[in-house]
């Protein structure tokens, strides 16, 4: 059916111009200033004027025939033929770049016998499915519910009295009674068809498309079909959705809430304990708790759409970011009310708070490890509830965001506001509707650059870091898979529009049909679930699956779209096209052999931290026992040789200080009393030498007299004696004689008796005299040998005397002692004081100080050889050590340059050199493979990295071909040595 056929219509006035963009581009010739529109697919281009360029950039999917008539009357004024936008639809059709009633659904041409069946016909096929449901909705729109395939449409009523008669009527007579064209009813038949609610059809299949990487960010893997086995057990908790339930459920979440804010820092406590004492160890229980939490949450949105008399077709698991969740369609809920929605949506929050409140009643009364199982059971609900109610993401908040606000695809209704509001174009949105979307887009916005930025930045620095030669490879392979021209449906056939109008809606060669509303509904946290997106009431431009059908030519119907240029018909030949595939095959092959001999620097490497060299580095320690009082530099402070760090002190120190001076003193009071005594004994000794010497001439005297006198030289008294002994002895005889004389005389009688006793009395005195003086000599002999024996014992005694003097001596030595000791002292004191200004501690090098926190070591106790006080390292050179395998140790080399990009500026690569290879291969349980260690010193003149930065290093080896290091990389990966052996291991 021809556009210039239905000038006349009123209909196709307010037919929505689709988006041409995704297939075609306007842009101008350099040369010419000729404006074209240019395929994006294939080199096909037609020349446009202003007019139609000005027509086509309001293309979008958004604006009607007549809308866009009227802005080009504007612009162009009366140079504008009054039917210039459908003339201009006529001729994009013409030339197979729009199909009519394409704004859904692929071209389907009809034959004129096909009109004709179409108008007259009575066909069962145009009957719908006995199990086919309508459904009214509070909007004022219907569900056409189709329970055996769960496909749906939203349409309005005029759409529906046309479907009812479906079947009993010919399709020319529906199309009068209804007011429509038979354009719009064949375009309501193929969304019937589409959706399968036709009898004896199946709901077409969406087509296979070519893999991308962005794929693995998210898919699913269906399981099973579980609404069986709910229909068997929904009887059994139907009590759970009566109001007594709802108010004791109530009472208990709220009791169990009051009770546990109460509580709040004993359970903080309890976890800070629990991953201080378990830590990592308790990762893999709080998953499977999780994972248990996960899937009665499930069950809650399964069961409760059944209580409602829903359908869940379909449970299974899904990848997001390669990590497994699970899924629970329930699409059949946008059948239900908005209030039933909402309890939907939110009955699987409802059985996390559930479990949460009921984990935290167990974690009070039980103990060990059951307690330790039930918090885990706590802390998993909460935290599954706090991501599965973010808004910006498609969990359960959003979704229950979307069924409190009725704006059904608020995310992307919210960005086609904004896009509408940037290109100046008119707002479909009621003014409630567009102050919502205006607030959710620029949240959703940031929610959605942050998690992806995030994701495209830590997959990227991975990558890059670890594999990024396969990574390269990998791409390349994929991009030659992706863009390499494959065999497209209705390739190679003949016949043109009639040919493919024979095909059916769902047959290969056309656009097949997705079912409206098979997109997501929610995504739970944790987990994605495909339960479905609701049916679009927005203009089909925001959604190209849109399912509102509404025939009413008040409104915008849509009724064109854009054919993919795949899907242009082509003429038929095969041997050219042999011909160009074997030339593309050729050029391919030349390129990558081309490629292949592309010189590449082979590298090895891995992820380092950076450390201080040796014999870079010191580390201050307290030379004895102190405590830190002051301290004087601060982390990162460049320091010199000399300058003081910190002061510490020693009470232990000063104390001995203190008394080493008191013995001091008191050793220079003894040395000064010993001198003093010294001074007087050597007085003495002088004055006990002189008596001494006196002595000794008196007894010298003394012995020579006695020696004379026992040699018979008598001394003067001694001879006046002897002299008188010799008188008296010379009167002895002349008395004898006399006394004879008078004997005789007596005898004759002489004399008187009297005179001669007289005589006889004078010779007895003189006798007795003789005796006596020669006694008084004896006596005075004696007296001077005792005399002289006296004068020696008293010199002897006197040279006793000075031999005491002896004792000056010992006095001396004990001087001596004493001035050794002072000495002794003066050096120990001298030693402490040394240890003193030791305490002051000073920088041995220049360079940067590294410990932080000093203001936490101020009065801090040091013991020397265990605790240190701060580390000083040059910081112009560091060294890292990075981890080879053990096969690729024959690719490093000494001083071999060294790439090494720290983790603080990826873009910003610093030189480093080889330095040592150490000489043994590691082989640590933790490691799957034999390492090899090789030391690196990274140029740091710049001041910029820090010891314990990381990176990664790269170890360059040598230029080779491509080929060459495409095949090191292939043995890096493959062990190939398993199966290469020579004949002699053979």
């Amino acid at each position: 059916m021809q556009i210039g056929q239905q000038s006349a219509s009123e209909d196709q006035h307010n037919w929505i111009c689709p988006d041409i963009s995704p297939y075609w581009q306007l842009s101008q010739l350099g040369s010419t200033k000729q404006y074209i529109l240019r395929s994006r697919h294939d080199n096909r281009h037609i020349p446009l004027s202003p007019a139609e360029v000005y027509a086509l950039s309001h293309f979008t999917g958004i604006f009607t025939v007549t809308q866009i008539q009227q802005l080009c009357q504007q612009k162009f004024g009366s140079a504008i033929a009054p039917h210039f936008v459908v003339e201009l639809l006529q001729k994009l059709i013409n030339i197979g770049i729009l199909t009519s009633n394409e704004s859904i659904t692929p071209k389907l041409p009809i034959s004129d016998s096909q009109q004709r069946n179409l108008q007259h016909s009575n066909s069962p096929n145009l009957q719908l499915k006995s199990c086919i449901q309508w459904i009214p909705h509070a909007d004022g729109y219907w569900i056409l519910r189709n329970p055996e395939d769960v496909t749906f449409l939203q349409v309005d009523s005029q759409s529906k009295a046309a479907i009812n008669q479906l079947g009993k009527h010919p399709p020319a007579d529906i199309a009068k009674q209804n007011n429509l064209s038979l354009h719009q009813l064949r375009y309501l038949l193929q969304l019937l068809t589409a959706t399968g609610m036709l009898a004896g059809t199946k709901p077409a299949k969406p087509p296979k498309r070519k893999f991308t990487p962005l794929q693995l960010l998210f898919f699913k893997v269906p399981l099973f079909n579980p609404d069986s086995w709910l229909t068997q057990h929904i009887h059994k908790l139907h009590w759970i959705w009566t109001r007594p339930f709802a108010l004791i459920l109530c009472f208990f979440l709220a009791f169990s809430l009051a009770i546990s804010l109460s509580q709040r820092p004993e359970i903080i406590l309890t976890g800070q304990q629990l991953v201080a004492n378990q830590g990592a160890s308790l990762m893999l229980p709080f998953a499977l708790l999780a994972m248990l939490v996960v899937t009665l949450h499930e069950l809650g949105h399964a069961f409760t759409l059944k209580h409602y008399n829903g359908i869940v077709p379909e449970v299974g698991l899904l990848f997001m970011f390669l990590m497994p969740a699970a899924y629970t369609n329930t699409t059949d809920s946008y059948c239900l009310s908005r209030f039933k929605r909402i309890l939907v949506v939110g009955a699987g929050v409802l059985c996390q708070l559930i479990i949460a409140a009921t984990a935290f009643w167990l974690w009070q009364f039980s103990a060990h490890w059951l307690a330790t199982t039930n918090y885990l059971l706590m802390v998993a609900a909460l935290f599954t509830i706090a991501l599965n109610l973010n808004p910006l993401a498609k969990f359960d908040g959003y979704y229950l965001a979307v069924a409190l606000t009725g704006i059904n695809n608020l995310r992307s209704r919210s960005f086609q506001f904004y896009g509408n509001l940037l290109r100046g174009r008119p707002n479909p949105e009621t003014s409630h509707n567009s102050l919502i979307l205006a607030t959710y887009a620029p949240f959703s916005f940031l929610y959605i650059l942050l998690v992806f930025g995030s994701i495209f930045t830590l997959v990227t620095n991975w990558t890059l870091t670890n594999i990024p030669f396969w990574t390269a490879t990998l791409l390349t392979i994929w991009a030659i898979y992706y863009y390499f021209p494959q065999k497209q449906a209705g390739e190679h056939r003949s016949g043109g529009a009639g040919e493919q109008g024979s095909r059916g809606a769902g047959e290969p060669g056309n656009k097949s049909l997705r079912a409206p509303l098979r997109k997501p509904l929610r995504t739970s946290a944790f987990k994605k679930n495909q339960t479905i997106t609701p049916p679009n009431i927005n203009p089909p431009q925001s959604q190209p699956l849109n399912s509102k059908i509404n025939m009413n030519a008040s409104q915008q119907t849509p009724s064109l779209q854009v054919v993919p240029p795949s899907t242009k018909p082509t003429p038929s030949n095969p041997p050219t096209h042999r011909l160009q595939r074997f030339a593309l095959l050729g050029t391919i092959a030349t390129s990558l052999c081309l490629i292949s001999l592309i010189p590449t620097s082979f590298e090895v490497g891995g992820a380092v931290e950076l450390q201080t060299r040796e014999g870079a580095r010191e580390v201050i320690r307290a030379p004895m026992p102190g405590v830190v009082t002051e301290i004087h530099v601060q982390p990162g402070e460049t320091v010199q040789p000399g300058q003081i760090l910190a002061q510490l002190s020693s009470l232990d120190l000063d104390r001995e200080i203190a008394a080493t001076e008191h013995q001091l003193v008191q050793a220079d009071q003894i040395l000064d009393t010993t001198r003093k005594q010294r001074i007087r004994a050597e007085a003495q000794l002088l004055e006990v030498q002189a008596v001494a010497e006196a002595m000794q001439e008196k007894t010298r005297r003394e012995s020579l007299r006695a020696t004379a006198i026992t040699q018979g030289q008598l001394t003067p008294e001694i001879q006046v004696l002897d002299t008188q002994r010799q008188r008296l002895q010379e009167r002895i005889p002349e008395l004898e004689e006399k006394l004879q004389r008078y004997q005789q005389l007596y005898e004759q009688g002489a004399i008187s008796r009297n005179r001669r006793d007289e005589i006889e009395s004078e010779l007895r005195d003189i006798e007795s005299s003789l005796a006596a003086k020669t006694q008084e000599i004896n006596a005075a002999q004696q007296n001077q040998t005792d005399t002289a024996s006296d004068l020696q014992t008293e010199t002897v005694s006197q040279l006793a005397a000075i031999d005491a003097s002896q004792m000056i001596a010992t006095a001396e030595s004990e001087m001596m002692t004493q001035q050794k000791a002072i000495a002794t002292l003066k050096n120990r004191l001298s030693q402490l004081k040394t240890l003193r200004e030791n305490l002051t501690l000073r920088s041995p090098m220049a360079g940067v100080v590294l410990t932080s926190d000093l203001d936490l070591r101020k009065n801090q106790e040091l013991k020397p050889g265990e605790d240190f006080l701060l580390e000083i390292a040059e910081l112009n050179e560091l060294t890292a050590t990075v981890d080879v395998k053990e096969e690729d140790l024959e690719y490093v080399e000494l001083n071999k340059p060294v790439t090494f990009r720290p983790r603080q500026a990826k873009l910003r690569p610093y030189s480093a050199t080889v330095k040592r290879i150490l000489p043994k291969i590691q082989n640590e349980p933790s490691q799957p493979q034999r390492l090899a260690r090789v030391q690196i010193f990274v140029n740091n003149s710049d001041g910029k990295l820090y010891p314990g930065a990381t990176g990664y290093a790269k170890i360059w080896s040598e230029r080779i071909p491509l080929y060459q290091r495409l095949g090191r990389e292939l043995m890096r990966l493959v062990p190939l040595e398993r199966f290469l052996w020579t004949e002699t291991e053979q």
